[in-house]
């Protein structure tokens, strides 16, 4: 019989050099798969599908403290409509094939994001009317909550228009028009309004109003409407027809569709200046009030240093304004009303990086209501009125945290692509000079 210790040793097994070399070539193929997908955009781009579940209908409203970018599923508005939106959102970085003329919707009870073509950012050339319930672009008027969209009257079809304001019975429009592909604020822009039941056009200016924005705004009541006008606010009664005016103070505009005080006797106005101790951005805006029936200060001023505009949406309960303010992108143009050659980018989604939604106060501490992860919004006025705050919910799959995602895991499948190639390389060298060695306990 033979004896054990001459007995030859089993082959020794491949170990673990075969699965990490194979697990190496699999890991760095994935990784490079994602990140051509996330170069190219073909993971970025918007694909809507059907919401996971129904919309929120119990007729609460409220103001989500923290808006997000849409996801890049995020359902399709007019497929999937919701009932009411309390905020309309907009902006140019959502997905690789850029979101410039998207619109983004959040449920006015629920955060039931929706997306859908939109021509005008939030609040500057596209407005959610009061209840929340139609959507006002130079698309056209949106029915939000069965999908169908209003064409504007014929007399506007060779027209870009932005929509400004909504009377608060949501019976009358006020929209901008210039003509079609022109360079912006290149040519004369007309104020007209529009009764949205019967399709009747009332021109108000035709001299290049104002700064889409800041260009109309109705009295609580919407027995009136200030608009500015050569350098002075021209405020029209809507039953008579009679216009009275003030005047507007030098470099300073109407501060938005919210610019009414609540008593309807005064009017909010807004102005930059040049300031050296604002920080990044050298620019300080202060809203004043005016008496609406003399023009002269006649209520407090609120400072905002440092940001990149601010428009005045409405009035919270506690009886302040409300307002957005914008924060600029990294290297935008510090610009003022008064500054010709760029004033222009104050309505536009390049030169803005994120937004707040702010309760003013006298002064210059003011109390944030919502922040929002992209560059324009607008707030429904019944939840200003409402006055109710919820956490709100951001999309999990925006572009933002998807391109994260991709990037921790490329990150992370490489190393462990390199760690486990480099395993199998040790591991085949370690057989090589065994074999080159002898093995132990074979015969020799």
């Amino acid at each position: 019989m033979l004896d054990d210790t001459l007995r030859p040793a089993p082959p020794r097994r491949g170990g673990w050099a075969a699965p990490a070399a194979l697990v190496s070539v699999t890991l760095a193929a994935i990784a490079g798969f994602l990140f051509l997908m996330t170069v190219t955009g073909g993971l970025l781009r918007w694909s809507p599908l059907p919401p996971g579940s129904p919309a929120d209908t119990s007729g609460r409203v409220s103001l989500p403290v923290e808006v997000g970018a849409p996801g890049i599923w995020t359902p399709d508005a007019t497929a999937h409509p919701i009932p009411a939106a309390a905020v309309l959102i907009s902006g140019n970085t959502w997905y690789a094939d850029d979101s410039t003329f998207y619109g983004g919707l959040v449920g006015a009870g629920a955060d039931d994001y929706r997306v859908l073509d939109n021509e005008g950012a939030a609040g500057m050339a596209s407005v959610l009317s009061p209840d929340g319930r139609r959507l006002a672009s130079g698309d056209g008027i949106l029915d939000i909550a069965d999908g169908r969209r209003t064409p504007y009257p014929r007399a506007w079809t060779d027209l870009q228009i932005a929509a400004q304001a909504w009377s608060p019975d949501g019976t009358r429009l006020v929209v901008t028009s210039r003509p079609v592909d022109d360079e912006p604020y290149a040519a004369p822009e007309s104020l007209a309004l529009l009764a949205t039941g019967t399709g009747a056009i009332t021109e108000l200016e035709g001299s290049s109003p104002g700064l889409d924005g800041w260009t109309a705004a109705f009295s609580p009541d919407g027995a009136r409407l200030a608009y500015p006008a050569g350098g002075r606010i021209r405020i029209l009664t809507l039953a008579s027809g009679a216009v009275t005016e003030i005047p507007m103070p030098d470099g300073a505009m109407l501060a938005g569709k919210g610019g009414w005080t609540r008593d309807g006797r005064g009017l909010l106005v807004v102005a930059g200046e040049r300031c050296d101790t604002c920080g990044d951005y050298p620019i300080s805006w202060t809203v004043t009030t005016l008496s609406a029936s003399t023009g002269a200060v006649a209520g407090p001023q609120y400072r905002l240093d440092g940001i990149y505009a601010v428009r005045v949406l409405g009035w919270w309960p506690s009886g302040r304004p409300v307002a957005v303010a914008y924060a600029p992108a990294p290297g935008a143009t510090a610009t003022l009303f008064d500054d010709p050659g760029t004033r222009a980018d104050l309505s536009g989604l390049t030169t803005v990086g994120t937004v707040r939604v702010l309760e003013l106060t006298p002064g210059s501490d003011h109390a944030e209501l919502a922040a929002a992860a992209t560059e324009s919004i607008d707030v429904a006025d019944n939840v200003l009125a409402a006055g109710t705050l919820r956490d709100g919910r951001r999309p999990l799959t925006s572009v933002d945290r998807l391109a994260t995602g991709v990037a921790w895991f490329v990150g992370l499948t490489a190393a462990a692509a390199l760690l486990t190639g480099a395993y199998a390389a040790a591991q085949r060298a370690s057989r090589r000079r065994l074999l080159s060695d002898g093995l132990p306990g074979s015969v020799v």
